[in-house]
């Protein structure tokens, strides 16, 4: 309530009503000053309001450009279950070749590698109690969980089956194992590089138990019907076919001869050359972090 000037004049006369009409101003001014910030603050949140709503918006907008982060996990990655390391872990891709650079960041293992012991684990379990021998291994990590494991590479001027810098040599077109001394053989990578894949396919044949197979992976080519050679021994001279092409090799000088391409007619030709049937598989799937060109896993069994 407002009062006449008058009244407040006569109030201010009588020392008591004066305190009190002091007070109440006081009081008064205080109101006030609390009803303007309250208003001030309702605009500022009606602003930030409007300002989260904009955001929020762009955000919905560009969530189908980009990946959002969480927890730590960048645009390039992706968390999910290697089966190299045996371990829930975050796959990062630093090369669109996916084939060689999708990498475990706790194994550093590339996605034919999980493949090869993705199908291991799911479609030959207890795997890593039978008796197995990888040849050309590049890593440790199929030899990590097994009991009876042996490996070879192929060393040029070594006799088969002597030990040159503490591996055995061995040629897999002629080898020096007896007839049924493994469950498992693996090869990775190995048969495109082979100048008689037939000599290969048949020695690793008969290496197995019956029952056994040869697990290993070897790029498939989309669209090719019929697999061709590139490069042929004559005498002691190749002789390229084609433009030489190479891969990574572990030993010697790092640079394996692509001696085949291979295409549809591949399990056939493996069957030809070593009466095995053989079933291919293929994932996709970046919960396991499996995915990129190339990274079919063939599995061929030896009949029991």
């Amino acid at each position: 309530m407002v009062y006449p000037k008058i009244f407040k004049s006569l109030a201010l006369s009588v020392p008591v009503m004066k305190d009190i009409v002091s007070e109440r101003d006081e009081l008064r001014n205080e109101l006030g000053r609390v009803m303007h910030d309250a208003k001030k603050l309702q605009e500022q949140n009606v602003d930030l309001k409007l300002r989260l709503e904009i955001n929020s918006a762009e955000i919905k907008e560009k969530q189908g450009d980009i990946k959002i982060s969480d927890s730590g996990i960048t645009a390039n990655q992706n968390a999910g279950y290697c089966h190299c390391c045996r371990s829930e872990s975050i796959f990062q891709i630093n090369n669109e070749w996916l084939r060689d650079h999708y990498v475990c960041l706790k194994c550093f293992s590339i996605p034919r590698q999980r493949h090869l012991q993705y199908v291991l684990d799911n479609y030959w379990k207890g795997w890593e109690q039978k008796v197995i021998h990888e040849s050309s291994p590049s890593n440790v990590l199929i030899s990590q969980y097994c009991n009876a494991y042996s490996k070879s590479q192929f060393f040029d001027g070594v006799p088969g089956g002597e030990i040159y810098q503490d591996v055995r040599c061995e040629n897999l077109e002629s080898m020096t194992f007896p007839d049924s001394s493994f469950d498992i053989f693996i090869t990775q990578d190995v048969f495109e590089h082979i100048f008689n894949p037939n000599l290969a396919a048949k020695e690793i044949a008969r290496v197995l138990k019956p029952g056994g197979i040869h697990i290993f992976s070897a790029p498939k080519y989309e669209g090719l019907d019929k697999s061709f050679r590139r490069a042929q021994m004559s005498g002691a001279e190749i002789d390229y076919l084609h433009e030489a092409e190479y891969h990574g090799n572990p030993v010697g000088d790092g640079k394996s001869l692509v001696t085949f391409h291979y295409g549809d007619d591949f399990e056939n030709l493996i069957f030809r050359w070593s009466g095995m049937n053989t079933t291919t598989y293929v994932t996709r799937c970046r919960d396991v972090g499996i995915d990129g060109k190339f990274i079919e896993v063939f599995v061929s069994k030896k009949t029991d």
